[in-house]
């Protein structure tokens, strides 16, 4: 071997040590984590269940309709409770009376229009009933006249046996007042006065 390239060996092969340590092996790549994309369908929306409060049924009252008809055997509706109710029906009764279930005390009744009283009587003689309207003032002294008067005719199951009747008086326009629904019977043989009811009330 030629004596320069017996020298030189050594150096190359130095070199190329050198050179192949300086080289560093590139990393290997680390693959990405893929993003998974999970498809999820929406939700439909809840329906909010909103209850309706129905509107409560309010129980009204219906007044007790008034015997019009022919009195039978049978008490009319309400009789317990009216202002008769102590006297039994379809019975001789032992103590004549009469009473006024409608108008009720202090009720108020326009001038110029109709009144309605309805009551029950029983003892009366051919069960007539007499129906007057006065006037009443501050003192609580009734009127000499009569504002409106009507004699009735009550029906019962029979002679001395309690009844119904009914007077549709009217009533004169005017100023407001304060006044008294009576009604009353007298006796045939001299005239006085065997039952009487009132109700004051007020005109409009």
């Amino acid at each position: 071997m030629h004596p320069i390239l017996r020298l030189a060996l050594p150096v190359i092969a130095t070199v190329l040590l050198v050179a192949c340590d300086s080289e560093e092996p590139k990393p290997t790549p680390t693959p990405s984590p893929t993003a998974s994309v999970i498809a999820t369908a929406p939700l439909p929306p809840i329906a909010s269940a909103t209850a309706t409060a129905s509107p409560t049924a309010t129980a009204t009252q219906t007044p007790t309709a008034f015997p019009t008809g022919p009195a039978g055997p049978t008490p009319p509706a309400g009789y317990a409770s009216s202002c008769a109710g102590t006297h039994p029906w379809g019975r001789q009764v032992t103590v004549a009376f009469v009473c006024i279930e409608q108008p009720t005390r202090g009720a108020s009744v326009a001038r110029g229009t109709t009144l309605t009283v309805r009551g029950y009587a029983g003892g009366s003689f051919e069960n007539n009933v007499v129906v007057e309207v006065r006037l009443v003032n501050a003192s609580g002294v009734l009127a000499g006249s009569t504002l409106a008067h009507m004699p009735v005719t009550y029906v019962a199951p029979d002679m001395g046996m309690p009844g119904f009747w009914q007077a549709v008086l009217t009533i004169p326009a005017g100023q407001p007042s304060n006044a008294r629904v009576i009604a009353h019977f007298e006796s045939p043989k001299d005239g006085a006065r065997v039952a009487e009811a009132s109700v004051d009330i007020a005109l409009k």
